[in-house]
């Protein structure tokens, strides 16, 4: 039987190809006694894929290897026990008898690291960042079942990495058995690279495509690294198809990643996309509370506002300033004041309070550089200009005032909030191919920011207004 056995694996192996022999077939087990042929995946998320998308060809494969094929019965089955995968040609005698049953288990970390003490219960919600949350939350208690997947993104020090590892820490706690990895896409790519250079891409493959929760930060650091996007493209599929949650972030959507190809960029906005958008002053005072809270400390309203007065957006600049602030009063024994921020910060960290964008600010500018009344604007007129111009400050919007889609929408005559993100994402996609419009954003972005300038613009050409 030896012989035929090896037979079947060769004809399967020519059958389904190399790269799914290697990836599929290899890591099961396979024992046959009385007329029952056992075949033990590595995992149930091995089995399901298997189940559905090889199992007919590896039935119909072994009926015409073996004399009493029409009459063997063919199980599929999870290992009870991890071991190093085998070639099936190779795990000793076919007829020997084998025992499995399916054990439960704890959610566990399979790949990379949680930060523990990043969870939805120290993650301060605000208007910048309430969908986001929501969206998380509802991942962490149905994984794969809502918004898969999901991409959340926005720029540095905003909280997309202390989302991501809620996630990971709320499925963690959960007894349902879950596999999680938890990792950036720089370490998932020089993984790989070990894994290449090492010949051990199955049980790389294996380790990643079996896992129940892909946490997957910083996404842009794959642009241009062809090999690396073509892994995880089928990291992505196996996961995609067997319903297991993949969770993303980045400091762009997908539509403004360069060097991501266009079918990676594709699943990305299949799923739910969600921006974290910076946080307004109010928050950003809650959240240096709760941290110095954290450390032990309540500080006076008036110290708070002094930090965050001199600080950027960025929740870790903010984190770095309390930092500072809290080790001086811890080691000196001094009490928290204005003036001791001020001596503290003022120098190195100094910087003007953010100011508010409002949307009428933004119609207002944009208006003026395309030569039309905010009345034109904001009416459902169709002309060329007008919608052009609308499409921009909707843009605009977004970007610089950090509006929801709901205010951009008010703002504009009432107009559903699909219709604002159709002109965002319009705006996003010609930005990418059209210089001269990138730059005639950028400029109408500064000038905005710094409260309008008459010379701001003075000699850029506008922009074609044809799509």
């Amino acid at each position: 039987m030896d012989g035929e056995w090896l037979a079947a694996l060769s004809q399967l192996r020519e059958t389904v190809g190399e790269r799914n022999y290697a990836t599929w077939i290899e890591p099961m087990q396979w024992t046959c006694k009385d007329g029952e042929i056992r075949v033990e995946a590595p995992s149930a998320f091995h089995r399901q894929w298997v189940g559905r998308h090889l199992l007919k060809t590896i039935e119909e494969v072994l009926r015409r290897s073996f004399p009493q094929g029409e009459r063997m019965r063919l199980v599929l089955t999870i290992r009870s026990q991890p071991s190093t995968a085998a070639s099936p040609s190779h795990v000793g005698d076919p007829n020997a008898a084998t025992s499995t049953r399916v054990r439960g288990a704890r959610s566990a970390l399979k790949v990379g690291r949680l930060v523990e003490k990043y969870d939805f219960a120290s993650f301060v919600v605000g208007p910048a960042n309430q969908l986001a949350a929501a969206a998380a939350k509802t991942v962490a208690e149905t994984p794969g079942r809502r918004f898969n997947p999901l991409f959340v993104w926005g720029g540095v020090g905003l909280g997309k990495t202390h989302l991501v590892n809620a996630i990971g820490n709320e499925v963690l706690k959960r007894p349902e058995g879950k596999r999680i990895g938890c990792l950036s896409a720089e370490t998932f790519m020089n993984m790989m690279i070990h894994a290449l250079r090492t010949d051990k891409m199955a049980d790389f493959r294996e380790r990643f495509r079996h896992l129940d929760l892909l946490l997957l930060d910083d996404v842009q650091f794959l642009a241009g690294k062809e090999r690396t996007q073509e892994e995880f493209f089928h990291t992505f599929q196996a996961l995609a198809e067997a319903q297991h949650q993949v969770v993303l972030t980045s400091d762009k959507p997908p539509s403004l990643l360069p060097g991501i190809e266009a079918r990676l960029r594709s699943r990305f906005e299949g799923g739910l996309l969600v921006e974290v958008m910076p946080p307004t002053q109010e928050m950003r005072c809650e959240i240096l509370q709760r941290k110095a809270h954290n450390r032990g400390h309540t500080l006076p309203d008036c110290v708070v506002r002094a930090i965050v007065q001199r600080c950027g957006p960025s929740v870790r600049e903010l984190e770095g300033a309390l930092n500072r602030v809290l080790a001086f009063v811890e080691m000196m024994g001094q009490k928290p004041t204005v003036d001791l921020v001020e001596t503290l910060l003022g120098p190195e960290m100094a910087a003007e309070p953010v100011r508010e964008i409002g949307i009428e600010e933004v119609q207002s500018e944009t208006a003026r550089y395309f030569g039309i009344t905010v009345e034109q604007l904001v009416a459902h007129s169709r002309d060329r200009v007008s919608s052009f111009a609308r499409q921009v400050a909707m843009y605009l919007c977004r970007s610089v005032a950090s509006a929801s889609l709901a205010r951009i929408a008010a703002a504009f005559g009432g107009r559903d909030h699909t219709s604002v993100l159709y002109a965002i994402r319009t705006i996003e996609k010609r930005r990418q191919a059209d210089a001269d419009l990138a730059r005639t954003l950028d400029c109408l972005a500064n000038s905005i920011t710094r409260g309008g300038s008459p010379n701001a613009l003075k000699g850029q050409a506008q922009p074609s207004s044809n799509p």
